[in-house]
């Protein structure tokens, strides 16, 4: 373990399986040479532990939300994030959370600096590449921006939380009905706005997941089950775009 606070202030740690060593070994070479400072949190094997959290997975509502049943090492992750969240509000103080499969860009030290300058206003801030435009730029400045995003991007790779964040989310999602950047998503589930930093500073590889693309891409069928998937698509529509206007206005 590493005295992970950083020139920024902010602590970094880094979600990866104890036994993953080649990752962890990238993981400590990327970070030493920007000389940010880190710490490891164990993250939960899905396929292998027995961590009390993984029985919240409610496999019902999973298939309404995915068509499909989560991977074990789905679950994994999910709980593995749960743990982040609580790690960041025991420390009461902002973090960043980074998955073990990501790449740094160049300037990833100076961009941790600019995002702890709202670490104090802002529940949560990607730090990965956008999927959409469609956002809204709160703060510019001559490197980043700060943006507020309109449609919630996927992916959970790297992202600074607060502990107003980590508590929201952890209010709302200790039940495990789908994915963890699904559930990130919902904004109308959490109710936390959704910030954005860019241009982005860390990337994601997705090097040899053990979720596997194979289960992922299995979709279960059935009458009831896409009738139920339907009417849910509508109301995350629905209040996904009513919370998304009610963050439009609140600022920071």
């Amino acid at each position: 373990m590493k005295e992970s606070l950083n020139d920024s202030g902010l602590k970094v740690f880094v979600i990866s399986l104890t036994d993953s060593k080649s990752r962890r070994e990238k993981v400590t070479r990327q970070l030493d040479a920007k000389k940010i400072k880190f710490e490891f949190l164990n993250a939960i094997d899905g396929r292998t532990s027995n961590h009390p959290y993984l029985k919240n997975y409610n496999e019902s509502q999973f298939l309404i939300n995915r068509r499909r049943k989560a991977a074990l090492g789905e679950l994994g992750c999910y709980v593995s994030h749960l743990l982040a969240w609580e790690k960041c509000v025991a420390l009461n103080e902002p973090i960043v959370v980074l998955e073990d499969d990501f790449e740094l860009t160049d300037n990833f030290a100076e961009g941790l600096k600019f995002v702890a300058n709202f670490a104090d206003r802002v529940p949560f801030i990607r730090l990965e590449p956008l999927e959409s435009k469609m956002f809204l730029t709160s703060y510019h400045g001559e490197e980043f921006s700060l943006v507020k995003q309109l449609r919630i991007a996927m992916c959970a790779t790297g992202y600074m939380i607060t502990p107003q964040g980590a508590g929201a989310f952890l209010k709302n999602g200790r039940e495990i009905r789908y994915p963890i950047d699904l559930y990130l998503k919902y904004t109308f589930i959490h109710k936390q706005p959704m910030y954005a930093l860019t241009p982005n500073i860390v990337y994601p590889t997705h090097a040899n997941s053990v979720i596997g693309m194979t289960i992922r891409q299995h979709r279960e069928k059935g009458v009831v089950l896409q009738i139920k998937r339907f009417i849910f698509k509508w109301l995350y529509v629905v209040g996904n775009t009513v919370t998304t206007l009610k963050n439009v206005y609140s600022t920071f």
